[in-house]
């Protein structure tokens, strides 16, 4: 029985986003080929598990086919661009590739919520320490009057 060649593999190092499941992790790229990947993160998921790898626009799904502490080889559901993903590596190196998470949120409702519920609040305390001066003011005069009457009257 004739063992089947493998696919050449290219070396490389590129860093890339790993979804499992529900969680997100960061990933090293070690080698790939058409139709395979070589990686490294901090904890491999098991063998079978399907995958995600996103670097740049690329989103690769992929199920792990060997695992070992830190390192998992992975086959594509679908033939990767090696020249592909290795440019888009290359143009990390360069101009800055604009992330969806870096960029500020158009529609802030949360901020824009805080802010007018700490300008409420602002109006809120002031009004009420105004009524307590006011008030403090008629009370304190209305007792100071009947005194300040009677020396007003035995004075003149």
């Amino acid at each position: 029985m004739a063992l089947r060649n493998r696919e050449p593999r290219r070396k490389v190092l590129v860093p890339a986003r790993m979804r499992v499941g529900a969680s997100w992790s960061d990933a090293s790229i070690l080698n790939i080929s058409s139709r395979g990947m070589l990686l490294r993160s901090a904890a491999a998921p098991p063998q079978g598990t399907y995958l995600e790898i996103r670097r740049g626009p690329h989103i690769v799904v992929a199920r792990v086919v060997w695992s070992n502490t830190d390192r998992f080889g992975i086959r594509t559901q679908d033939p990767v661009c090696p020249d592909r993903l290795m440019s888009q590596a290359a143009a990390a190196d360069g101009p800055p590739v604009l992330d969806r998470r870096a960029r500020p949120r158009a529609d802030d409702r949360a901020g824009a919520s805080r802010r007018w519920g700490q300008a409420l609040e602002f109006i809120v305390v002031a009004s009420a320490g105004l009524a307590a001066a006011l008030l403090s003011f008629g009370t304190v005069g209305e007792v100071l009057a009947r005194p300040l009457a009677a020396v007003g009257t035995a004075l003149n």
